[in-house]
């Protein structure tokens, strides 16, 4: 088969803590859907925002995109409750999930919208993310930060387990980037994001297919800025009105790059370059971490 005509299929079934892939089972399909696919911790509230203002076009919204944006194949609240809030919806839907390309459903008309960031930041803030939730959901051993990221970096793999490492981060990558051909599959970097989010909005439009008025799209950039969101908790973090935080606010974090640099010894930080050559050519993993820059 040629290999701009391959098209993704749905082979591998995901299950563990956080995430049950059957649930796809009762997706119903819409043909301008837009799926928000991420690594935890690589700006899928950002995303989920960032699209929400595109599709509604004013930058001040009356819901959060990040609840009305669901993850589908999260275990966290019935499906029949997840399936009946987007059939009721009436605008374009977007639709989060954390898994890689082969345990979800694909569709010609839908649009997959994937950020990925430096893992190394990435660590950190999910470290951060976890001291912040009320509820411990998963269990993490208790490591200082130099040891948590070798366990990160040295941690096995098994297609269907938990995205626990650097290995399980770089087979979500490999799984889009294998059909980067398809003119629905679309790349994102947090650092790109963070450098000209203007600009990477309008990418983010022309993705989606929406034209949009050039003051208009600076207004809603500045919607999108990770200023305003951190100062709208209420707004745009997942979860506030569950009480899942201990501090809302926190979610959202620094929003920084190279936060380890002052942190990880230099054996960790080799350690990382070493595992991430093993996994990648030397062009992939340079825009893994740093984007286009």
């Amino acid at each position: 088969m040629n290999s701009n005509t391959r098209r993704p299929e749905r082979t591998q079934t995901y299950k563990h803590i956080l995430t049950d892939t059957d649930r796809w089972d009762s997706y119903i399909p819409r043909d301008d859907d837009v799926f928000v696919c991420t690594l935890g911790k690589n700006g899928t509230t950002w995303m989920q925002a960032i699209c929400a203002l595109l599709i509604f076009q004013k930058p001040e919204l009356d819901f959060n995109p990040a609840e009305r944006s669901p993850w589908f194949d999260a275990t966290f609240q019935p499906i029949e409750e997840i399936v009946a809030a987007l059939e009721a919806q009436t605008k374009r839907r977007v639709i989060k999930t954390h898994t890689p390309l082969d345990g979800i459903p694909y569709h010609d008309g839908c649009t997959y919208i994937t950020v990925y960031r430096d893992p190394r930041d990435a660590f950190f803030s999910l470290r951060n993310h976890m001291d912040n939730m009320k509820l411990m959901v998963i269990d993490v051993p208790d490591m200082e930060p130099d040891e948590g990221f070798r366990f990160f970096v040295d941690a096995p793999y098994t297609p269907g387990g938990p995205p626990m490492g650097l290995e399980a981060a770089v087979a979500h990558y490999d799984s889009y980037w294998n059909y980067r051909h398809l003119p629905n599959i679309h790349f994102f970097h947090y650092s790109d994001l963070k450098r000209d989010l203007r600009g990477e909005m309008g990418k983010v439009a022309q993705a989606l297919d929406i034209e949009i008025d050039p003051d208009l799209l600076s207004r809603l950039a500045e919607a999108a800025s990770f200023e305003n969101m951190k100062s709208k908790p209420e707004q745009f973090v997942p979860g506030t009105k569950l009480d899942a935080w201990h501090d809302p606010s926190r979610f959202l974090h620094k929003g920084t790059s190279g936060q380890w640099k002052d942190v990880l010894s230099t054996e960790s930080l080799d350690s990382f370059e070493a595992r991430l050559a093993q996994l990648l050519p030397p062009d992939r993993a340079k825009w893994l971490k740093q984007g286009s820059d």
